[in-house]
Order: structure tokens, then sequence, then C-alpha cells
């Protein structure tokens, strides 16, 4: 298994952090090429609620699936298909967010992580998904901070601050 891993501090407590990041509606406004995400059933979400995500061309889509989630800390969705080409590669996949509290805010830890199908799967993966992971991970997280960083900015303009 691959697996790409990236950390970033806030100075906020994780709860708040966490109420930014499970706001599905609120992805595209961050996550790198996402251009819609519907979560299914439509609500707060759970362990078992599908996440749709539709590219940068309406006709690309993956579905992902929260398999564990313990607010406000953890967050992990599982790649449960997509019309990727690269999806027959992919034996398995997830995306992990956890919120780790500390004496100045906290700690978003981010992991990205794939299992090839195969040694042909696993060898395409690695030379395919790594260098692509490896750009996306720092975009996705600097967009998230900078997407934090308006949502804190707007509550406080909303307040009078």
């Amino acid at each position: 298994m691959s697996a790409y891993y990236l950390a970033q501090g806030y100075d906020l407590p994780a709860s708040d952090v966490w109420a930014i990041l499970t706001d599905f509606a609120s992805w595209p406004e961050w996550f790198p090429r996402v251009s819609s995400i519907v979560s299914e059933p439509n609500g707060p979400g759970a362990v078992g609620t599908a996440l749709v995500a539709t590219g940068e061309r309406a006709d690309d889509w993956t579905r992902w699936q929260i398999t564990e989630w313990s607010a406000p800390h953890m967050l992990v969705c599982e790649h449960v298909r997509s019309n990727s080409s690269a999806s027959p590669f992919v034996e398995a996949a997830s995306l992990q967010f956890e919120l780790l509290d500390d004496e100045d805010g906290c700690t978003l830890e981010v992991e990205i992580s794939a299992n090839g199908r195969g040694l042909v799967g696993g060898f395409f993966l690695d030379m395919t998904l790594g260098p692509e992971v490896r750009r996306l991970l720092p975009e996705l997280v600097d967009a998230f901070s900078d997407h934090v960083v308006r949502r804190v900015r707007a509550g406080l303009d909303a307040q009078g601050g």
C-alpha cells in the first residue's frame, strides 16, 4: 500500500476545524479538481454516508463512503468506485483526515493511501498515482487552510468583529 501524508497546524480548536471540514457542500471550494459533491443521504455525515464527487469534467465522478466518523477528530472515506482510467488498478484507496488538539489549537493530518490490484496494479499506482498525490496533497492542504481562513473571517465579519 502506498500512503502519502501531510500535516497543518491551526490556531483553532479541533471542533471548529471539524465543522468546516465536514461541510461537504463546501468541498468544491477547496478540494482540488472537484466541481461538486453530493452526500447520500443528504444531511450530516456519519458512517455509511456516501460522497459522490464530480471532477472538473461533468462526466468524471468518484464515489466514496465514510467508514469512520469520530467527531471532532477522525474522518475516513474509502473509495467505492469511479469512472477514472486508474480505477481498474485500484484494489483499495482511502482519504483520512485526523484532527489532534494541542495547546495552540489543533493539527490536521491528511493521509491519502491506495493499494494496487496485483503486481501490475501496484506498479501502475506507484508510477502514476504516487507523483500525482505528492502534487495534490500540498495543494489540498493549502486550499483547505485558505478556506478555513475565509470561513473564520466571514464568521467574524458576520459578528461585527
